[in-house]
């Protein structure tokens, strides 16, 4: 097992899209600044841009948090620049943005949204190679982290699973997110797991998602090793 029971990973509540609530938007600058400020690991999605570039937002759609109905993958950068994030002053962070915030300061939990722009992989490795701070991948997409595993073998990989799942989804997929079917192939350092669903059975340390309460948090101390939260502020 390549995470000690020190590794930021498994020992600090990790920030949900960043720190937001009470008028501060969920992934944006200033979320992440927060989270940063308070010392607490940051969650983060990333998307790819027509033009190759990674930013920082969680749906597939823009329609929530812009009120634009279209695909955030089928915009350019500078198409999203145009746009702010409910009704603010907030833009859409790049990746790039988010580094320079939480280098040295704050690690990363990055996840790799499904999106057809597979290239994603590449470019995200290749985006970490020379970045100085903390961090770890997952997505739900086994085949990401595969990728991961071949590309860039020293990063710290996970695989993300749901007893709950879309029912458009095919059964296949749905059974590999909620049994993790393929974690002999792909090696993950660890798995996150939706907290309703928990407990689950693996040797690999559980990352609980996502946390609302404190007292949620507390009951799930004896099934997972950590959790991501939002909403509350953990002790």
């Amino acid at each position: 097992m390549r995470l000690n029971n020190n590794h930021w990973l498994l020992c600090r509540p990790i920030a949900h899209r960043g720190l937001w609530g009470e008028g501060v938007i969920e992934n944006s600058l200033t979320a992440y600044k927060l989270a940063s400020k308070k010392g607490y690991p940051i969650e983060v999605d990333l998307f790819l841009t027509t033009d190759k570039k990674l930013v920082c937002f969680h749906d597939d759609n823009l329609k929530r948090m812009t009120g634009v109905d279209k695909p955030i993958y089928d915009c350019s950068y500078e198409e999203l620049l145009s746009l702010n994030l409910n009704g603010s002053e907030e833009k859409i962070p790049s990746f790039d943005q988010l580094k320079e915030i939480a280098c040295g300061k704050s690690p990363l939990l990055i996840e790799i949204k499904d999106q057809p722009r597979k290239e994603i992989v590449d470019i995200l490795i290749e985006s970490l190679k020379d970045y100085k701070g903390e961090f770890a991948i997952q997505s739900f997409n086994p085949s990401y982290i595969n990728k991961v595993r071949k590309k860039a073998p020293e990063f710290i990989r996970g695989i993300l699973g749901t007893n709950v799942c879309p029912k458009e989804k095919n059964f296949f997929i749905r059974y590999i997110l909620k049994h993790l079917s393929l974690i002999k192939l792909i090696k993950p350092d660890f798995v996150s797991y939706i907290h309703s669903g928990l407990p689950i059975k693996t040797k690999l340390p559980i990352i609980a998602w996502t946390v609302t309460d404190k007292n949620t948090a507390i009951n799930l101390s004896s099934v997972c090793t950590n959790y991501i939260f939002e909403n509350f502020i953990p002790d």
